[in-house]
Parts: structure tokens; C-alpha cells; sequence
């Protein structure tokens, strides 16, 4: 069984990294050179300000938690993740490298972070947060296709292909940190 404030650190966790997601990616869009990424970028960066917002809205709280502190990066791995994209110069920053990132690197650990906290809940009082979950793993598993679609074709070189290695590599390393 979960207590409150262990659900208003998961609950937390997902809006700080969907508020994240929704920066990086709305950067990126700005200077992809596929106009179908930069669309796909676009939208989907909307989509994690939305989820941001929802998870935000359904900290579970009480007087005694003040929640909000609860919202912040899930470990200190996805911090560190987040702080190599921040840093990263824009010779790295292809069309490639950014969407290897995303789909590759961060969108495949947020459906198993959902996928953690959806496993716990299941007392009548988490219904709401039930039904945000179902909707924002909707819209993220959606986002999640389309984006390794928009990926598989800019893989068209060595060169693309190395650049996407080498972003997974870097992210899979700051996840175990």
C-alpha cells in the first residue's frame, strides 16, 4: 500500500518530466530541418504542457504535504539526462540526434514510468489519477509512433545512424548515474 506523499512523488515526477519534455522539445522545433519533425515536435511538446499540467492538477495532497515540493526529476539520472540535452552544442543538435534522444532515450522510460505508478494504484481515491494516466499514455504512446517513424527516416546515412548511437549511449549513462 502507498501513502500520499509517496503518490505525490510519482505524480510529481511525471509533471516535472512531461514540463521538461515540453521545453526540449519545443525548442528543438524550432530549428528541425524536417518540416514532418518539426510539426510531430510541435504538437507533441503541446502535449507534455498539457500533461504537465494535468499531472500537476492531480497531486494528491493534504495540508500536512504541501505536494508541489514533491514535483521534481524521479532520480537523479533523469536530471542528468536532461542537463546533457541542455548542453548539448548545436553541431549535434540534427534532426537525428534530437529525435534518437526523444524517442529512443526519453519516451521509452516515460511509458515505464507511468507504467510504475499506474501498478500501484487501484484504491477508489486514485481513480482520478487512473484516468489522467489512461489519457496521457494514450496521447504519449501516439506521439511515441510517430516520432520512431519520423526517426527510421533520417536514418538515411552511416554518419545519421552514428549520431543516434551515440546520443542513446550518453543518455543510457546518465540514467544509471
Amino acid at each position: 500500500m502507498k501513502t500520499i506523499e509517496q503518490l505525490a512523488v510519482r505524480v510529481g515526477a511525471l509533471s516535472w518530466v512531461s514540463a521538461e519534455l515540453f521545453a526540449v522539445q519545443g525548442r528543438w522545433a524550432e530549428s528541425m530541418t524536417s518540416s514532418a519533425a518539426v510539426e510531430h515536435l510541435a504538437t507533441h511538446s503541446r502535449h507534455h504542457g498539457w500533461h504537465a499540467q494535468l499531472w500537476a492538477d492531480a497531486l494528491p495532497d493534504s495540508p500536512a504535504l504541501n505536494a508541489r515540493r514533491h514535483v521534481g526529476a524521479p532520480t537523479a539520472g533523469w536530471a542528468r539526462a536532461f542537463d546533457i540535452v541542455a548542453a548539448t552544442t548545436a553541431d549535434a543538435g540534427t534532426d537525428s540526434y534530437r529525435l534518437s534522444v526523444l524517442y529512443r532515450g526519453f519516451l521509452p522510460r516515460l511509458v515505464a514510468l507511468m507504467a510504475d505508478l499506474t501498478s500501484d494504484l487501484g484504491d477508489p481515491g486514485d481513480a482520478a489519477i487512473a484516468r489522467i494516466a489512461a489519457i496521457v499514455d494514450l496521447d504519449v504512446v501516439a506521439d511515441f509512433r510517430g516520432g520512431v517513424h519520423i526517426l527510421a527516416t533520417t536514418l538515411g546515412d552511416d554518419e545519421a545512424v552514428k549520431v543516434a548511437a551515440s546520443s542513446t549511449k550518453s543518455l543510457d549513462q546518465a540514467f544509471r548515474t
